[in-house]
């Protein structure tokens, strides 16, 4: 089976083999490190560890619409340009029309000082951004599409999630007030969201036989939810039943997979009952603990839920979360070991080789 084959079979509960996730993917800094403690200097942790990637897999082609799942495709993006710049940091415009401050010497999380939308005004400049009939979204797909043809690697179709796509107009902090401000406004623009995805959704599935379906959210915290069940149940769960109903009886998909740090025990039954089949990270650090979703979940497939901290403390650490977790997960299917997010500099290469080898000891004994 290719790992496309296996992806698909083990997600919805078949027989079949196990892709070799192990991680999401790794912070610029921890790969530098690494070529300091064995890595070689031109190989990738992908090669190196022969590992399988479940997202970033698109062709530059269409990856900017199917891949860029943080910020919506804007077009045309908005036009870059430094507003400030020092030694220690630069702050810019960015694409996507959010102005950020951002260290230049290690990765971080940057600084977003404003957002794009800050009422009717704003969202209608930025709607016009936001046309998935644009011709020039389309240029060269039949020969993207000839080049994915026959592929063994797993592509997704990727979306900016419901509420990934308000943060990004908004910002958390107004958002929160906007959802009780100006709850209109917030219909309206999930009422534009709906038809940009299914209609994005239209252009690139006509041409590209996806994986599966992706929506990136980042909608928590370490203790809950950065919207209230209500507002979800209320504002988002219909969007959502709307665009997976979409993808599903028009372009066949199966799998709907959504991507949000933090705690989101409060959203899961909605995300689940709203069609979503499949969840990652589980940040350990935020409860999310699969043994525990799975109890109350059972329908649902997960990708990640191997602390990462664990691979701070050594081998004796790594192998007890581990054992406590993988084999009885395995052995009821749908899920895919791999660490609860990126890996972080804090990881030595040494601590992830031995993480690997653990990892597939159980797995081949699954």
């Amino acid at each position: 089976m290719t790992v496309r084959e296996k992806f698909k079979a083990k997600a919805l509960r078949s027989r079949g083999g196990l892709p070799r996730f192990k991680a999401g993917g790794f912070w610029d800094e921890t790969i530098e490190r690494w070529h300091h403690e064995g890595l070689p200097q031109s190989t990738s942790p992908w090669e190196y560890f022969y590992l399988d990637q479940f997202m970033d897999n698109g062709p530059a082609g269409i990856s900017y619409h199917t891949e860029r799942i943080i910020t919506p495709p804007y077009w045309p993006a908005f036009e870059e340009r430094t507003i400030e710049e020092t030694d220690e940091y630069v702050v810019r415009v960015q694409d996507d029309g959010i102005i950020a401050k951002r260290l230049k010497h290690r990765t971080s999380m940057p600084q977003f000082i404003q957002y794009p939308v800050q009422g009717e005004k704003a969202w209608e400049e930025v709607k016009a951004r936001l046309d998935p009939n644009e011709p020039e979204r389309y240029y060269g797909l039949e020969e993207v599409a000839a080049q994915v043809r026959g592929r063994v690697t797993i592509l997704r179709f990727g979306i900016c999630g419901a509420y990934g796509t308000l943060r990004n107009f908004f910002g958390p902090e107004n958002l929160c007030y906007a959802l009780y401000d100006n709850p209109a406004l917030i219909r309206r623009i999930l009422k534009h969201w709906v038809s940009f995805s299914c209609g994005l959704a239209d252009h690139f599935c006509a041409a590209i036989d996806f994986d599966y379906v992706f929506l990136w959210e980042d909608m928590a915290y370490k203790t809950g939810p950065l919207v209230s069940p209500a507002h979800f149940r209320q504002i988002i769960f219909p969007c959502y039943r709307e665009v997976i109903e979409h993808l599903r009886v028009r372009h066949g998909f199966r799998l709907f997979t959504v991507d949000s740090d933090g705690n989101n025990w409060d959203l899961l039954p909605l995300f689940v009952e709203a069609g979503v089949n499949l969840f990652t990270p589980l940040e350990i650090n935020a409860s999310m603990e699969p043994l525990l979703i799975r109890e109350r979940f059972p329908e649902l497939a997960f990708l990640g839920g191997i602390d990462k901290r664990a691979l701070f403390h050594g081998r004796d650490a790594i192998r007890r979360e581990i054992e406590r977790k993988v084999p009885s997960l395995l052995a009821e299917g749908g899920y895919f070991p791999s660490l609860d997010h990126h890996v972080p500099a804090d990881v030595s290469f040494d601590s992830f080789c031995t993480y690997v080898e653990l990892l597939r000891e159980v797995e081949s004994s699954a």
